[in-house]
């Protein structure tokens, strides 16, 4: 039988207030509780990695996405950005930086999310063929006159970032 999973339930400003289950957090959007969201840069070619979810998610099914962590309970954001890059990718990043923050709510749900650049520097990326199906590497333009099916958070990420300033 599989462990409860606890997240720190936080106020706006992000200060811990409580703890609460992952179902409790997934079916309470009174409750808001941390994840982050990351995605790599290469700097050297000036492109942005982007993932394809699974068809076989619950949510985001098959839509273009960045990569994304639930914090645990205890866990700062620096260790969840490690074990997020480590789990999705297979690699631990060197170097990364917190862009943005932005709470998303939902019907049932609410998340305070810290969006992180990861520098990408050559390492073998390794993924779940079960959690992503495609990757790409897009440019600014790209990624900003892309057609592709966002997810609504990477599509807030991608409006709200000066990703030119961010490549150089």
């Amino acid at each position: 039988m599989k462990a409860m999973e606890y997240f720190d339930v936080v106020n706006e400003k992000d200060e811990v207030i409580g703890k609460a289950g992952r179902e409790e957090c997934h079916s309470n959007p009174n409750l808001i509780h941390r994840t982050i969201h990351f995605t790599l840069i290469d700097k050297s070619d000036k492109k942005i990695f982007i993932t394809q979810r699974s068809f076989t998610k619950p949510n985001d099914a098959g839509k273009w996405c960045f990569l994304g962590e639930h914090i645990s309970r205890g866990e700062n954001y620096d260790e969840a950005v490690k074990r997020g890059v480590r789990e999705e990718l297979g690699f631990i990043p060197s170097k990364y930086k917190e862009l943005v923050n932005h709470i998303f709510s939902y019907d049932k749900q609410t998340e305070l999310v810290r969006f992180f650049l990861v520098d990408w520097n050559g390492e073998k990326i390794n993924f779940d063929n079960e959690e992503i199906v495609k990757t790409d590497w897009l440019s600014p333009n790209e990624l900003l006159k892309n057609s592709l099916d966002y997810s609504e958070m990477t599509r807030y990420w991608i409006k709200s970032v000066n990703w030119k300033e961010v490549l150089n």
